[in-house]
Order: C-alpha cells, then sequence, then structure tokens
C-alpha cells in the first residue's frame, strides 16, 4: 500500500489528533477542504483508516484498572475465541503469542468489581483452558 507524501503527512496530523477540523487539516497540508475530505475517504476505503480513536486525560488514564490475562487455547479454536473475545469492548488488545500460553488479553476497567466479572466471562469461553491475570500496578 504505497502511500504519497501528503498522505503520510495527513495520517501524520490525524494520529497526532484525530478531531483537527477538516479546514485545519487543509490549511496544514496546504490543500483544499474537498482534497483532505477525499483522501480521508479514499484512506478508509482502502482500509488503511480502520477506525478514529480518542486519547483520555491522564488522571482519567491512571485511574483505570489494567490488567493482561494469559490464555491457554483447546487445540483448533483460536479463531472462534478471537472473535468471541473481540466483541468485549473492555478488551483493548489481543495477541497470539508463542511459547508457553497462546494469548495475551489486555483488560481496562473502571473498578475490581468490573474485572472479577470480566475475567469470570472469559474463563467461561468455550475454547479457553487455563487463564492467569496479572494486574498492572505502573507503566513505564
Amino acid at each position: 500500500m504505497d502511500l504519497d507524501q501528503r498522505d503520510q503527512a495527513l495520517i501524520s496530523l490525524l494520529k497526532a489528533n484525530s478531531r483537527t477540523p477538516i479546514i485545519e487539516l487543509a490549511k496544514q497540508l496546504a490543500v483544499s477542504r474537498s482534497t483532505v475530505q477525499n483522501r480521508i475517504e479514499t484512506l478508509q476505503r482502502r482500509g488503511i483508516i480502520k477506525k478514529f480513536t480518542i486519547e483520555f486525560d491522564q488522571d482519567y488514564e491512571r485511574k483505570l484498572l489494567k490488567a493482561q490475562m494469559l490464555v491457554n487455547l483447546t487445540a483448533g479454536v483460536s479463531r472462534q475465541v478471537i472473535k468471541q473475545l473481540q466483541q468485549y469492548p473492555q478488551i483493548t488488545s489481543i495477541m497470539s503469542v508463542s511459547g508457553v500460553y497462546d494469548l495475551i488479553v489486555e483488560l481496562t476497567v473502571e473498578a475490581s468489581s468490573q474485572l472479577d466479572q470480566l475475567v469470570d466471562d472469559i474463563r467461561e469461553t468455550k475454547g479457553i483452558e487455563k487463564t492467569v491475570t496479572c494486574v498492572v500496578l505502573s507503566k513505564y
């Protein structure tokens, strides 16, 4: 997927702040508003831009409870289990890994009671044999 310099610059601006108004993006790129709109739509259609996200305030982010769950799967069920796990909005990342575990699942919730319920729900997923959950204390 080759991108020209203008698309690369647009993506860079959107990475910095995906809520930047189109008119401001156009000014920074020295192009028309419609050019920016068309390029964003093209990038979305090509699957280069999948979604626009938000960045939380640091104080709010620090209050969130984060955990990583190491998951062992029954052989031959990884695709089905991953599809089911992707339905949970509290799961921020699912990584297939090599080693003793099959998946590392990153969880983000607002309270320990929510984490407790989420862990129970995930453990009841057909195809999950064993899990180990580690609460994140600090990130450096």
